[in-house]
């Protein structure tokens, strides 16, 4: 999994408008998307790390799927897991008490983060499928109105989120379902998603610049693998 933290302050605004070029990025629409995804976290996760997890397990069928994709061969690549709270509890509240704030149906849960070990770095210095990622993760949930994002990070990989702007809330478990091994609770803040990038060193990337390789849904898909959830008005919400 991708170590972002690598990128200093070699990027230039010359090379961030074709930065995406040669991959696609989708929130999974279909039951054939959504497999792909999985494949890939199973190949990463399982196959790869040696973690003894299920692929799918039971909050895939209450969360949305992102997959990243090789234009040029048609070949998945990367891909993510997106949590929304008001579907359920949170995998990582089986490991952490979450502050009241955090338990909103307006938080969003990111984790599963996988890509295959050939796109782990790109053809410059840059981890493209990473940030071709986290990219979609940022205007996906900020078309949705989210609150917050949170993420349960192993100690050695706090500073890649750091570097992403989460924050650190000193929370700490052991992640009983990847081997029980110590992490920390981090969140990213979309009410201030327009600020939070100002002095980063790819603010263009983040703030301003819009890539025709990250496709957004014309609707909202249904959570999972074909759970029935009416989707063409569905929006974060408050809960009652």
């Amino acid at each position: 999994m991708e170590n972002l933290g690598t990128i200093h302050g070699e990027a230039t605004n010359d090379i961030l408008p074709g930065l995406l070029r040669g991959y696609r990025f989708t929130v999974c629409e279909t039951h054939e998307a959504a497999v792909q995804a999985l494949n890939i976290r199973r190949q990463v996760y399982v196959d790869d790390v040696g973690y003894d997890v299920p692929v799918p397990d039971a909050y895939d069928a209450r969360s949305w799927l992102l997959l990243a994709t090789d234009e040029s061969t048609g070949q998945p690549v990367g891909s993510m897991r997106l949590t929304p709270r008001l579907a359920g509890p949170f995998e990582l509240e089986e490991y952490f008490t979450l502050p009241k704030a955090l338990r909103s149906a307006k938080s969003v849960e990111l984790n599963r983060f996988a890509i295959l070990p050939a796109y782990r770095k790109g053809k410059t210095f840059l981890p493209i499928v990473s940030l071709g990622l986290f990219k979609t993760v940022m205007v996906f949930l900020k078309s949705m109105g989210a609150h917050q994002m949170v993420i349960a990070s192993k100690p050695e990989r706090i500073w890649t989120y750091e570097w992403l702007r989460f924050r650190r809330t000193g929370r700490t478990a052991l992640y009983g379902a990847l081997d029980a091994v110590e992490h920390e609770l981090l969140t990213y803040d979309f009410r201030r998603v327009d600020t939070t990038m100002d002095d980063h060193p790819l603010s263009p990337f983040f703030n301003t610049l819009d890539y025709r390789e990250v496709v957004l849904p014309e609707r909202l898909p249904s959570l999972g693998l074909g759970v029935d959830l009416d989707a063409t008005s569905f929006r974060l919400r408050e809960c009652a």
